[in-house]
């Protein structure tokens, strides 16, 4: 990949729910999403960007707060950009996913919904309204984000595994 007549290596890593990742090193970012929702946020400025791909809205009582819920998923993601120099006005984000399969095993109605609208109220409160979307309908969705030039390729598909609709 190119980006200002110089060659930027990536390395490539797939981003499961539950996880967030801010690499040092150009990365390429690649995930799978269906009703859970991926965040991508890139510091245009600094050149450096990360992902958070999160399942679920909220946390259910008596169960650890991890990446799996949108919140800390999200503040994880933006507070490490922003302890690593960012400042919020260089920031650009992307929300993709919260689709619905009724045919997929684990179907959970209204789950997609809840995933974009917790994630929508969480970016707005950490000031980054400005949000690029790509949410809802019956589609899965696969995700390719390059941290170092906050290139983002973004495919519908019709069909993806059960488990990345509706993972436990």
């Amino acid at each position: 990949m190119k980006s200002g007549g110089h060659e930027i290596a990536a390395q490539e890593l797939m981003l499961v729910p539950g996880n967030v990742c801010l690499p040092s090193v150009p990365t390429q970012l690649c995930a799978v999403v269906g009703a859970g929702a991926v965040l991508t946020v890139f510091d245009r400025r600094r050149k450096r960007g990360g992902m958070a791909n999160y399942a679920r809205p909220y946390r259910e009582k008596g169960v650890p707060s991890t990446a799996k819920y949108a919140a800390p998923a999200i503040v994880t993601l933006v507070r490490m950009l922003l302890e690593s120099g960012s400042v919020v006005a260089d920031l650009e984000t992307h929300l993709i996913g919260g689709g619905s399969n009724p045919e997929a095993e684990g179907y959970q109605e209204g789950l997609g919904d809840q995933n974009v609208k917790v994630g929508l109220e969480l970016l707005d409160k950490l000031n980054l309204s400005s949000v690029d979307m790509d949410v809802g309908g019956n589609w899965g969705r696969k995700v390719v984000f390059h941290s170092a030039t906050g290139e983002l390729v973004l495919a519908r598909v019709e069909r993806i595994r059960s488990s990345d609709w509706y993972p436990q």
